[in-house]
């Protein structure tokens, strides 16, 4: 690291969680002691500033969120006395007046302790998903957007069929990031049956759509990466057994299939001279998918009309229109587009037919990297960098790890920080 700074939260008790705002000017802190504490970025002296400490729940405060900045300076607290608080920045008080943030009624619906809380992202409306101890995950939205008062539960996921106590250990949510892919969805991780699923918001109705994997320990945080430009989405799980688990994830499974997954383009079963060709044509379609889909349906559909005509009389007028087609610069061979593995957005994909019927496929997943944390221990924490090409864990023994994947496509520990060494130092 280049710098480091040693911040004096002055909690009484151990610190669960910290929350950084949008912009990163501004930082939140709970801990046992039952506070948060609201600190501000001072450019000028480069140190942070105490903006407010907040008397906030009945007990242990284990989970922050910001909304985006958009939506105002909102923060979000859950904790095991099973509420979540919303907090609203009341400019025109005094810092460290004990009114400069308000603290709205408590959303209360919730049977055991809440142990996650996330705001979904800027392009859908201020709401926000909380998962707690009794298997269920719920998403609060006001129905007065300007006062932001009055937060219900407009539905609800029961991840625990049955129900689930405090024993059984927490549930972890986050949100799918890109406004460009399937919207509204949602990654969430239970304990007492060790799996993650993954839902999409359709109607007002969490639909599930795939369950990514079953696990022989807990799971204890969950994050979504940003997309950035991949065709595909990364999903990191922290386990209670010390290892970081990543996986891709298609919301369309058309894209797996053109093995763009990496930052470089691969093709399956082409010679050397062919090479740059498939590039470029590669570079084409991903460029302007639109194209690429077209040009797929149009070999197709050539296809399909010269099977249809291979009895007719009329055959060699239908092969001389295909000629033209291809004099006018238009792909028409099917051989042509599907040569090179992922030339298009459905080339070699036996779905294709069903999906141009309305039949949508379904989407899939796969375990791209297992990392075993050395020495085994709880990972408590995860979290990806706003490009989600960085991620960062944190663990029972005291240090916070950095992993990006080389270009081998393994994911590797590139930094680490040990608090507790550097405080006794300090």
């Amino acid at each position: 690291m280049d710098q480091d700074q040693s911040i004096p939260v002055n909690h009484d008790d151990f610190i669960h969680d910290i929350a950084y705002n949008f912009y990163g000017s501004r930082l939140a802190t709970c801990g046992s002691d039952r506070c948060i504490k609201i600190w501000d970025w001072n450019r000028q002296t480069g140190l942070w500033i105490l903006n407010e400490s907040i008397g906030a729940h009945d007990s242990s405060i284990v989970r922050l969120s910001w909304a985006h900045p958009e939506f105002g300076q909102v923060l979000a607290s859950c904790s095991l006395d099973c509420t979540v608080r919303i907090w609203v920045e009341q400019e025109t008080n005094m810092k460290n007046s004990s009114m400069r943030w308000r603290g709205l009624m408590p959303l209360g619906d919730s049977k055991a302790a809440v142990h996650s809380i996330a705001f979904a992202p800027e392009y859908s409306s201020l709401s926000i998903a909380t998962g707690s101890s009794d298997g269920k995950v719920r998403l609060y939205s006001p129905t007065d957007p300007v006062r932001l008062s009055n937060w219900t539960v407009n539905c609800m996921i029961d991840f625990v069929p049955g129900g689930a106590t405090d024993a059984d250990g927490p549930l972890c949510v986050s949100w799918c990031k890109s406004r460009f892919s399937s919207p509204h969805m949602l990654v969430v991780g239970g304990s007492k049956h060790k799996n993650v699923k993954i839902y999409q918001l359709l109607s007002n109705v969490f639909v599930e759509l795939l369950e990514l994997a079953q696990y022989d320990s807990h799971v204890l945080d969950i994050d979504w990466a940003p997309t950035m430009g991949r065709s595909y989405h990364l999903i990191a799980t922290a386990c209670a057994d010390g290892h970081i688990r990543i996986y891709k994830f298609w919301s369309d499974p058309s894209l797996a299939k053109t093995h763009l997954s990496d930052s470089l383009f691969v093709y399956d079963g082409d010679s050397d001279d062919n090479k740059d060709d498939a590039n470029m044509k590669a570079l084409d379609t991903s460029r302007h998918p639109d194209y690429a889909s077209a040009s797929s349906d149009e070999a197709s559909d050539d296809t399909d009309d010269s099977e249809d005509s291979a009895d007719d009389e009329d055959s060699e007028d239908s092969i001389s229109a295909d000629d033209d087609d291809d004099n006018d610069g238009t792909d028409s061979d099917p051989d042509r587009s599907s040569s090179a593995s992922g030339g298009g957005l459905y080339a070699s994909d036996p779905d294709r037919r069903g999906r141009q019927r309305g039949r949508p496929s379904a989407p899939r997943s796969e375990l791209a990297s297992d990392i075993a944390v050395q020495p085994s221990v709880p990972i408590r924490r995860i979290r990806w960098n706003s490009s989600g090409t960085l991620l960062v864990s944190s663990s029972d023994d005291g240090v916070v790890r950095m992993w990006r994947m080389a270009a081998s496509g393994t994911w590797r520990e590139v930094a680490a920080v040990n608090a507790e060494k550097d405080a006794a130092e300090d």
